[in-house]
């Protein structure tokens, strides 16, 4: 039902600006079956141009590759459709388009399926042969913990290309597409207006650029560091292993493998860290590590909706694709706030989606998460510490009171968010209608429709001028890589901070984010190549002064789990699916390896040092876990990484340094090696004394602390 519900509302024609689409120009899809994608929620590369031009078409029109009168036409493009299937099976997919003499002769369609990818070329000039504007690209196998993508490039297509929407039917609802009757709808229509609103997209992302804004060098940052908080004995750089294993966790989120460390101990060329730090960026692992801590940072604030469990896999994907790919902060920050449609085919729509648009949290977390401004006191009563009245509160909120989230059973990959067509915000108890308006902005007027009300949000969010958006990110990043936040708690930037520490390196830091373009990865390069980031620890309980130098960080749970993976090559295995009962008629998803990890070290990476305790079960995870004490086993016929050190090495000094590398990201000091000999000496069993070597070392601190 809600397939069709997101299929029903790409009605979206009468939105387009002031012509208005006729009631022949829109195909009514509403009893389409299956998965419809509009070409409105593709990712778009390269110039693609929107078009009305041919009817009948799904939505607000369908896309062209240009004319051969446009200068970009024969510029490098591509157009991605991508979804996530509700249930593992053979689909059969369908292109819409219409034809014409100039269009392409071989449109070059690529499949993503789960025996691997499907390539193939498509005559589009005689149009489609399927239902109304539909034509099949063949059936394929897609799985459900995977994206099924169909991407259009134009790779000497000879013709225009077209694209108006991908649809993708499961085999078995195949008799209900042939019974589908191509008709249109007449946009004038109240119940077909209403429809349309529900799913009005937010115009795309377009940078302000800013001038006269200051970068910054490593070098210079340092400067800032040393004149401002007076640094008088700095501590020297910490040694190249520690260097390696440092960067290695804060940038792809796990301790460097043996290859990697034996790579990077043996290059003796000066710029070794430098170079470091540029290929740790550019791993397909950093925005995956960074996906997980922004994943971290909106799932402990959103509570469980009932009937589903909320899965972050979707959204982590989309955000680590976001970053890797350089695209700046602000527009992804743009495009979470202003999200319609279905999570699994617009990810960026979780964020309201798993709020379940609840207009309270979301004014309270908007603000917290994108600006590091805490107003949720201000909810009930003016905030009690500083000057946040009620009121401003409540206008926060009534930029999403014309947002809704259609919330399904047990998936919430198929959360759609959507638009009401009218409603006001209402004080709560003086039931005086509160317009939306930020901060001391002016109010935007009545009747604003929702997702106007959202980008407008979005667009005062991320605006230059807006320095906490920058200085929010910037102080989670620096929280991050240096344990030491410029304001504490590191989600409050505002009067609340109190006495901030050296405002002039957050501000200096920040205006650099801005001048890169929100470029996540310029901003950790430039901390990442700081002596103030490679200085070693102080000793003792010496206190290090403000910023000096990084401290010890207890590491995220999905660090541990990577960092178990490479240590002892811990699978990944799925818990085994309950059944529903009586008496539990949603059995909860069955949990895997790493959500066990993340169960026992799992906290919420916006609270401090002293909301990440050590814990019993935290203990008992790595003492007991079957699937942990199985990797540990050094036995004949144990496939294990330990097994396989003992194989290869006969001698014990070899096979301890090895032990300690794999696990600790270092060679073993002369005392670790002293103390595993006359261990070793004591139990007669080689294979049995190393396990116990290991064990020892997995359950240390050194091995769950960042330092």
């Amino acid at each position: 039902m809600a397939l069709r519900r997101f299929a029903l509302v790409l009605l979206s024609a009468c939105l387009a600006g002031p012509q208005l689409a006729s009631a022949a120009d829109v195909l009514d899809v509403s009893k389409l079956p299956g998965i419809l994608l509009d070409d409105a929620v593709a990712v778009k590369e390269g110039a693609w141009h929107d078009s009305k031009h041919t009817a009948p078409y799904v939505g607000q029109g369908y896309v062209h590759s240009g004319t051969s009168a446009m200068p970009d036409s024969k510029e490098s493009k591509s157009l991605t459709f991508a979804t996530v299937v509700p249930e593992a099976g053979e689909y059969e997919v369908f292109l819409a388009f219409n034809g014409g003499p100039n269009r392409a002769e071989q449109a070059p369609i690529i499949i993503q399926h789960q025996n691997g990818e499907s390539r193939q070329r498509l005559n589009q000039r005689p149009g489609p042969k399927g239902p109304a504007s539909f034509q099949s690209l063949g059936k394929y196998h897609f799985p459900s913990d995977e994206k099924a993508v169909v991407k259009i490039t134009n790779d000497d297509p000879n013709g225009i290309i077209i694209a108006d929407a991908v649809l993708l039917v499961a085999v078995k609802d195949l008799p209900k597409l042939e019974k589908f009757v191509a008709k249109t709808v007449d946009p004038g229509d109240k119940k077909a207006k209403q429809q349309t609103e529900e799913l009005a997209t937010a115009p795309p992302f377009e940078r302000i650029e800013s001038t006269g804004l200051r970068t910054l060098t490593s070098r210079e940052l340092d400067d800032l560091i040393d004149s401002t908080a007076n640094v008088a004995n700095p501590t020297p750089p910490v040694d190249d292993e520690t260097f390696l294993r440092r960067a290695t966790i804060d940038v792809i989120g796990r301790v460097p493998t043996e290859a990697e460390w034996n790579e990077f101990l043996t290059d003796a060329s000066p710029d070794k860290r430098a170079k470091l730090i540029d290929r740790l960026l550019a791993s397909e692992e950093f925005g995956a590590n960074w996906a997980n801590y922004w994943s971290d940072v909106f799932s402990y604030r959103t509570p469980q909706p009932e009937l589903t469990f909320l899965s972050y896999d979707v959204p982590k994907q989309w955000i680590a694709e976001q970053l890797n790919n350089g695209v700046g902060w602000d527009e992804v920050s743009y495009d979470i706030l202003t999200g319609v449609g279905k999570v699994a085919d617009n990810p960026a729509a979780f964020y309201v989606g798993y709020h379940q648009a609840d207009i309270s949290r979301l004014a309270g977390e908007s603000t917290r998460i994108f600006l590091g401004a805490q107003i949720q006191c201000a909810e009930c009563h003016d905030h009690p510490f500083v000057a946040i009245p009620q009121e401003r509160f409540h206008q926060m909120a009534a930029f999403f009171v014309r947002t809704k989230a259609d919330v399904p059973w047990n998936d919430s990959t198929q959360i759609v968010v959507k638009s009401k067509p009218s409603g006001e915000h209402k004080m709560p108890e003086s039931k005086q209608i509160m317009l939306p308006a930020v901060f001391d902005g002016e109010p935007l007027a009545k009747d604003t429709p929702d997702i106007d009300r959202r980008v407008e949000l979005a667009k005062w969010v991320v605006a230059p001028e807006n320095s906490l958006f920058a200085k929010a990110y910037v102080n989670r990043i620096w929280d991050r890589l240096m344990d030491r936040p410029f304001c504490e708690p590191v989600d409050e930037i505002t009067e609340l901070a109190g006495f901030p520490t050296l405002p002039e390196v957050h501000n200096a830091v920040a205006e650099h984010f801005v001048a890169n373009k929100y470029d996540s990865k310029s901003l950790l390069r430039l901390i990442l190549n700081s002596q103030a980031y490679q200085r070693q620890l102080p000793k003792g309980e010496d206190d290090p002064g403000q910023l000096e130098a990084s401290a010890p960080e207890k590491m995220r749970s999905d660090e541990i789990f990577a960092s178990l993976a490479v240590a002892i090559d811990l699978p990944n295995m799925k818990g085994e699916a309950r059944k529903p009962t009586g008496e539990e008629r949603f059995p909860p998803p069955p949990k895997s390896t790493q959500d066990l990890v993340r169960d026992a070290f799992g906290y919420d990476p916006s609270l401090g040092d002293q909301f990440r305790p050590q814990t019993m079960q935290q203990a008992m995870f790595m003492m007991n876990n079957r699937q942990l004490q199985a990797q540990i086993a050094a036995d004949e016929g144990a496939r294990t990484k330990l097994a396989q050190i003992l194989a290869e090495n006969t001698s014990d000094d070899e096979a301890i340094e090895r032990l300690f590398v794999n696990v600790l990201g270092r060679r073993p000091t002369e005392k670790d090696v002293q103390i595993s000999r006359d261990y070793l000496k004591q139990v007669d069993d080689r294979a049995a004394a190393f396990e116990d070597l290991l064990w020892s070392l997995i359950n240390s601190a050194e091995f769950t602390t960042r330092r």
